[in-house]
């Protein structure tokens, strides 16, 4: 059983667009660091997607050639929300699953990652043509909806009544967090952020919970996530800012590593989620948020045999003007990732 190192292109964004480092220069640059696969986003970074002719096919196929990292998933969107004036109907839905699994087949990837609020109801129908392309659908477990959350636990059951190895979860690092993210926190500050919710926020991770469990959902919200704040806090807020950061702390959750044991069988892979790499004291860096040893130490006494893709988020923090950190924050990332795995 191996644990092996990819990365999302979702980490390079920046880079992609306005760092001028285009696909294949963000694909050799993976390369370099020597992970061995790549997650992609053909609706960001594949001209026309779904609808993508022969050449731009072969354009893709031919940059791989040169860079020969293994392919592991295409992360999707259902644009259910394409219209101003009505969501796409289930059936449209449905036939965007199917162009994005026949997308999946031409470009070499055997999964799609679904994102995490795609509706479960997408899957029962194009299931004959996953299996008929050989390609596995997985719903990501995402920082904020963890497994008990009540889309997430919809899919869970679904997924088990089909029991059907096309059928998985890809889990988001996010949902293993220890403390709300010093850059986020730095970020807010800079915006007029109230210590006095700083220091509220932080007693909730010291004590082991978190934002989601500690602020109870909005009766008949349904899906839709609205917290109830404590009066308590409530009285701490002192502008919008402090309410945005409270509400944020719902998407950073400390779940129990426990859950890797009961959900392992269906893992199709990992997003290495970080938003933030700093000097560890030893000489080397660690994730500010998230304990990664504790993680990755699970893991291997799991035997789990499959791909860790970085996730860097640490760009929707980044004072507007300010460089954006990415390249020099996925190499220390995937620097941690080889050194756990390997020590």
């Amino acid at each position: 059983m191996t644990l092996k190192r990819g990365v999302t292109l979702y980490a390079l964004q920046d880079a992609y667009g306005r760092g001028g480092l285009g696909l294949e220069g963000c694909i050799a640059l993976v390369e370099k660091m020597g992970a061995q696969g790549i997650e992609f986003l053909s609706d960001q970074m594949l001209k026309d997607a779904q609808n993508a002719d022969d050449a731009t096919i072969a354009e893709f196929n031919a940059i791989m050639e040169r860079h020969p990292l293994q392919r592991v998933a295409n992360d999707i969107f259902i644009n259910s929300s394409l219209y101003k004036n009505r969501w796409l109907t289930l059936e449209e839905q449905v036939a965007s699953l199917e162009a994005d699994l026949r997308l999946a087949r031409r470009l070499g990837f055997p999964l799609v990652r679904l994102v995490s609020r795609t509706d479960p109801a997408v899957v029962p129908p194009a299931l004959p043509l996953a299996e008929k392309l050989g390609i596995t659908m997985a719903v990501e477990v995402h920082a904020g909806m963890s497994f008990d959350h009540p889309l997430t636990a919809a899919w869970i059951e679904q997924m088990r009544e089909l029991d059907n190895p096309h059928v998985g979860l890809v889990v988001d690092f996010g949902i293993y967090c220890h403390r709300y993210p010093e850059l986020a926190t730095d970020y807010f500050r800079a915006q007029g952020l109230s210590e006095d919710v700083v220091k509220y926020i932080a007693d909730i991770y010291a004590s082991g919970a978190d934002g989601r469990r500690a602020f109870p959902r909005r009766e008949g919200a349904g899906n839709r996530d609205v917290y109830e704040f404590p009066e308590e806090l409530r009285r701490l807020f002192k502008s919008p800012v402090d309410e945005v950061y409270a509400t944020n702390a719902s998407g950073y959750e400390n779940t129990s590593l426990d859950t890797l044991d009961e959900y392992l069988p269906w893992i199709k892979s990992f997003h290495a989620k970080f938003w933030q790499m700093v000097p560890d004291g030893a000489g080397g860096y660690e994730e500010a948020s998230i304990d990664y040893p504790s993680v990755i130490a699970r893991l291997k006494r799991l035997d789990y045999d499959g791909y860790l893709c970085s996730e860097y988020e640490g760009q929707r923090f980044i004072v507007p003007g300010d460089p954006i950190p990415d390249v020099e924050q996925l190499t220390l990332h995937q620097q941690m990732l080889q050194t756990l795995i390997n020590g």
